[in-house]
């Protein structure tokens, strides 16, 4: 059984860099897919809340609390203090998976270099800058990591892997 750790958790890498991993909200996370008019049903839609769509799936759009991503060509991920509503679209199929993910947030000037060591990715500000996210896997669970700040990352992860997740994170920050 996955060890409970109560966050905040704050420790150094392996470098004397700092790391925090703390819990963040996550709101409102509203999945919507489509159909052969995907892109423009969905960029009419964000539209009226004054979002866009991404063009590609590396680029997250921000505007204020609202975060969106394009996690493939017909589908995109939105991340949002209040509802976004979708229902009056009938090229759009759209789905609140809140309870489904948890917000675990490394921070702190050793958090690209911390997360490296249990992502496969370059998390170094020219190979990922702020803006962008990736789905990647911790741990052979799937996550999506998204670069809000130089030195902030936010790690989307399924809600039955989080005691597991955390704890193999807090692990690795004890002798990273």
């Amino acid at each position: 059984m996955a060890k409970k750790f109560q966050l905040p958790v704050s420790g150094t890498t392996s470098d004397g860099l700092a790391v925090t991993i703390t819990e963040a909200e996550v709101n409102y996370l509203t999945q919507v897919a489509g159909w052969e008019k995907f892109e423009q049903s969905a960029s009419d839609a964000l539209r009226r809340y004054e979002l866009a769509l991404p063009q590609d799936c590396r680029e997250a759009f921000r505007k204020d609390s609202v975060t969106v991503w394009r996690i493939a060509p017909d589908r995109a991920l939105v991340r949002s203090g209040s509802p976004i509503k979708f229902d009056d679209d009938e090229q759009l199929a759209a789905l609140e998976l809140a309870d489904s993910r948890v917000c675990v947030r490394v921070n702190g000037p050793g958090a690209a270099s911390f997360l490296s060591r249990v992502v496969a990715l370059d998390l170094s500000e020219r190979c990922f800058p702020v803006g962008s996210f990736a789905q990647t896997a911790i741990h052979h669970i799937n996550v999506l990591l998204d670069r809000s700040e130089v030195d902030e990352f936010d790690v989307l992860l399924p809600t039955t892997f989080n005691d597991s997740l955390t704890g193999y994170l807090v692990g690795h920050i004890n002798w990273a």
